[in-house]
């Protein structure tokens, strides 16, 4: 304990490190989501996440990285390893850690047994594992699982101790986490916020060619980049003391980026591709139909969380053969303005791929077994003369088909935000 540093300036935010332990992890059998999350809850509260650790069911490994912690920083979370199996060994970890015994609780006990028989399990003899806790720590209640978290003290440090269990997890970090921070380390906790804005048609690599600069100057805030589906969402983080300063810290950049971006942004927030598209056809009082023949529904879902229904012709499955049809009928008798057409395109048709980025780097065939699957999305307009074809895609989506399902509505969007927002409508 002696390794426990002090203190040294009240005006850093406290340093975390997050840890999640169990083989299941190492093994690839589960995916980590619990970091993610404590990640957020942390940076959201001010603290510098510093750290992501996966241990697996070691008992040599578990030791060696809570002493670490508790040694280099000042708020340690852990999920994972508390259950009544033989492989749960956070416990026994921490108390080698700290050099003291296992102690028994026997109200702790008594509290696992009424939620068992509760709850309608059966409570068997290794239940009662559960309630041998690491001398000296504080108890922390979860009244959703059996699993008891607890809480180590140290000086200036905190090490919370919470089950695997995503749900139990969240409620127990809310419920104790929140008010100990603001006990231990209110003078140091600030607002840290996360803005998100978004471009359309625009691969990682040009957005960086366009703010590469102001990226790699950025200090607070920070800007960094995320790929998505033909969208690339920019995150602008600051460190406040308040939400009115950072306001007024993100303000040139946000205006700036968005300058950079030009006829490529699409919005802040939670405005997605999807949603942009719909706001434009309202504002616009266009009618969309959609004719989807590949991916059975999954297309139109992203749409239909937001279209207005005036705004909406219909959305028709059907096969390739009635496709002329069908788009016949959602312009002539259902009053459709744009309607979009969803389709796969096999390779032995002939046609090369297409991308919004064509211009930017030369796209390799790859060998026929390698071939990804295309989906082919065409944009049709309503004219005086009938209707037109106005934009025609067909890039390779995904390895595999259901890949190529999923992305399939976000190339459509990608179609009705271009001709939109970026050609001219007369």
């Amino acid at each position: 304990m002696d390794q426990v540093s002090p203190l040294v300036n009240e005006r850093v935010p406290p340093k975390a490190v997050i840890i999640t332990s169990g083989s299941e992890l190492m093994l690839g059998q589960m995916a980590d989501t619990n970091s993610a999350w404590l990640s957020a809850w942390l940076s959201q509260r001010g603290l510098n996440v510093v750290r992501h650790l996966s241990v697996g069911d070691d008992l040599g490994a578990l030791v060696s990285v809570l002493s670490d912690s508790l040694r280099d920083y000042e708020v340690t979370l852990v999920t994972g390893g508390l259950g009544p199996t033989e492989d749960d060994l956070t416990r026994l970890a921490v108390a080698r850690t700290l050099g003291r015994p296992l102690e028994y609780r026997p109200g702790l006990a008594i509290q696992i047994v009424s939620f068992m028989t509760g709850h309608g399990y059966p409570c068997s003899s290794n239940n009662f594992r559960q309630a041998w806790l690491p001398g000296g720590c504080f108890l922390v209640e979860n009244p959703w699982g059996t699993a008891p978290a607890f809480s180590v003290e140290e000086k200036n440090r905190i090490m919370l101790f919470t089950p695997g269990v995503p749900q139990e997890m969240k409620n127990i970090v809310n419920a104790y986490l929140g008010p100990k921070l603001e006990e231990k380390f209110s003078t140091r906790l600030g607002h840290h916020r996360t803005t998100i804005i978004r471009a359309s048609a625009l691969g990682e690599s040009r957005v960086d060619d366009l703010l590469g600069d102001l990226i790699r100057s950025s200090k607070n805030p920070v800007l960094g980049l995320l790929a998505g589906a033909y969208e690339t969402r920019i995150l602008i983080t600051s460190k406040a003391r308040d939400a009115h300063e950072a306001d007024a810290l993100e303000a040139p950049i946000i205006s700036e980026v968005v300058k950079r971006l030009g006829p490529n942004y699409v919005g802040q927030g939670d405005l997605t591709l999807a949603k942009g598209v719909c706001l434009e056809l309202k504002k616009r009082s266009l009618r969309l139909g959609l004719v989807d023949t590949f991916t059975l529904g999954t297309a139109e879902r992203m749409f239909l969380e937001h279209l207005d229904p005036e705004n909406l012709a219909a959305l028709v499955t059907a096969d390739e053969s009635s496709i002329d049809t069908v788009v016949k009928f959602l312009f002539e008798t259902l009053g459709a303005d744009l309607v979009g057409v969803i389709q796969t395109q096999e390779p032995d048709q002939g046609q090369s791929p297409q991308s919004f980025e064509k211009a930017q780097k030369t796209e390799i065939e790859p060998p026929p077994l390698e071939r990804e699957t295309r989906v082919k999305a065409r944009l049709l307009r309503k004219t005086p003369e009938g209707y037109r074809e106005l934009a025609s895609e067909v890039p390779r989506v995904g390895r595999t088909r259901a890949m190529a399902m999923a992305r399939a509505g976000a190339l459509m969007a990608l179609l009705l935000w271009d001709h939109l927002k970026n050609r001219d409508q007369e």
